[in-house]
């Protein structure tokens, strides 16, 4: 999550560009990229608006005029190397990536040639951090981390009252403040430090301002508002903001139905993403495959398995990086076995890979190799069944589906505690404390599983309970002991974050 949380913070015809309105460049925005003409600052619009309706090849074209139309300022190269960041981040293979390092390069070479100002200082310090961004995303992470110093270093001595400084601060911040356990070391060696709060802060003041990367940093305030903080600081509402101004733009749809799924806005999710499919089916729209991958999964978590699994089989076939790939394909081989294919289904469990160092990869290989290992049983059927119920807020439903299973003595102890867990996140949503704290409490007293996240996440949980009712030495104890469990459990690195996020904000 740490990992995904970094790299995703940086994410023509006319007929296609009219499709996401162009924003005017501000002057302070002009001053910033050194555009000295009214061309140069209209193709900068041209460029960025075929950007976020992720018509790449357009905005490519719209940048190179600018670049030699303005050849003292380096607006065109940082537009072009933007681009290749936002398409090697989605692609996440060659040639996309070796296409950003050599524009990182180039931005490099052109920036180190533009007089000592505090503009200039952070065009530098802004193509640091994007190569830092795509280091994480390839998991590179000691030249990440030294990317990230430098470029950290960099926003640190650049006044406040240069537009877009608070994006790049705001990103380290939050990449400070996030670094889990397991990296820890890395922070200190490299002289990280930061809050999450403390990035959404500047985030905030970056989103609201008149730099050039407002929209990068309404994006980015989402991203970790969801990712670390458990979108306590309404980011969401945000974006959502953003997407409806910008109803041509894939790249926001796709983002605002992301956290709409996190939040079981499942049937809104589905309508975003739907408009992003029918946005990248327009001609000179590149690729984004991760559209794919979401309406499979909004539409599994409606219990419509037949019309999820070719979604989801096809990312699961034919996508090319990482991100998403395991738990893709785990819920490809569920909804082939629900839908009685458990030929099929095994087949697609075999295929499920970490293929990154996440804790939801992990935990993707260990679900499909128990469900290769037999078939679903109806109590099983029944937790799944309750599962997406929750997922998609039906939340009523879910606690009657998951019921009859926790009451069954012979159920074994992991099936119980998944239902129990469950049905506490249920009650939790559901407003009713008393009750999620309860059957928060049989998870803890019989988890089951050791390695499954039932027992950690239910303490996780109880922490947000007594948070929210005001009782934070309560909340300080459950999040304490949610931390305090050493076994590699899934999704542990996501938890310690969450709790860290959180013991911070009562300290704060």
């Amino acid at each position: 999550m740490f990992v995904r949380c970094a790299a995703l913070l940086l994410l023509v015809p006319a007929a296609a560009s009219a499709q996401v309105p162009a924003e005017p460049l501000s002057p302070a925005g002009r001053r910033t990229l050194g555009i000295a003409t009214d061309a140069g600052a209209r193709l900068w619009e041209r460029g960025r608006a075929d950007l976020l309706a992720f018509q790449l090849d357009s905005a490519r074209a719209a940048f190179a005029r600018l670049g030699r139309a303005e050849p003292a300022s380096a607006a065109g190269v940082l537009g072009l190397e933007t681009a290749a960041l936002w398409q090697g981040l989605v692609m996440e293979s060659p040639p996309y990536t070796d296409r950003f390092y050599a524009l990182s390069d180039s931005l490099s070479r052109v920036a180190g040639r533009l007089p000592d100002t505090p503009e200039s200082g952070l065009v530098r310090a802004t193509a640091v951090l994007h190569r830092a961004i795509m280091l994480a995303r390839e998991e590179k992470y000691a030249r990440a981390g030294l990317a990230f110093r430098d470029a950290c270093g960099q926003f640190r001595v650049i006044p406040e009252t240069v537009p877009d400084a608070h994006f790049g601060k705001g990103v380290c911040e939050a990449v400070a403040g996030a670094i889990p356990r397991t990296y820890r070391w890395l922070g200190r060696l490299l002289g990280f430090s930061g809050t999450v709060a403390g990035g959404l802060d500047r985030l905030a003041l970056a989103g609201a301002g008149e730099g050039t990367m407002a929209i990068d940093a309404t994006a980015a305030f989402a991203i970790v508002d969801a990712s670390l903080n458990e979108r306590r600081a309404g980011g969401l509402d945000r974006l959502a903001e953003a997407m409806q101004s910008r109803p041509g733009s894939p790249v926001l749809a796709y983002l605002t139905s992301f956290y709409q799924l996190t939040d079981r806005h499942v049937v809104e999710a589905e309508a975003n993403l739907q408009r992003a499919a029918v946005a990248l089916a327009r001609p000179g729209a590149a690729p984004f495959p991760f559209v794919d991958a979401d309406l499979g999964m909004a539409l599994f978590r409606q219990d419509r398995f037949a019309e999820a699994l070719p979604l989801l089989s096809r990312y699961a076939r034919t996508y090319r990086g990482r991100s998403l790939l395991a738990q893709r394909t785990l819920h490809a081989g569920i909804a082939a076995e629900i839908t009685g294919d458990r030929r099929g289904a095994e087949a697609l469990y075999a295929r499920v890979r970490a293929a990154g160092d996440y804790d939801s990869d992990r935990a993707a290989v260990r679900e499909a190799a128990r469900r290769r290992a037999a078939p679903m049983t109806a109590a099983e059927r029944t937790l799944l069944l309750g599962q997406t119920a929750y997922d998609s807020g039906r939340l009523d439903a879910a606690i009657r589906l998951l019921q009859p299973v926790l009451t069954d003595r012979d159920q074994p102890d992991a099936v119980r505690a998944e239902a129990a867990y469950r049905t506490g996140r249920a009650y939790q949503a559901l407003g009713n404390g008393p009750e999620a704290v309860r059957h928060f409490d049989l998870v803890a007293t019989s988890p089951g599983d050791p390695l499954a996240r039932w027992g950690p996440w239910a303490h996780y949980h109880v922490g947000e309970i007594h948070e929210a009712a005001g009782r934070a030495d309560d909340a300080r104890a459950a999040y304490r002991q949610a931390v305090a469990v050493e076994t590699a459990y899934d999704y542990h690195i996501s938890l310690e974050q969450r709790a860290r996020t959180a013991l911070a904000r009562l300290d704060r």
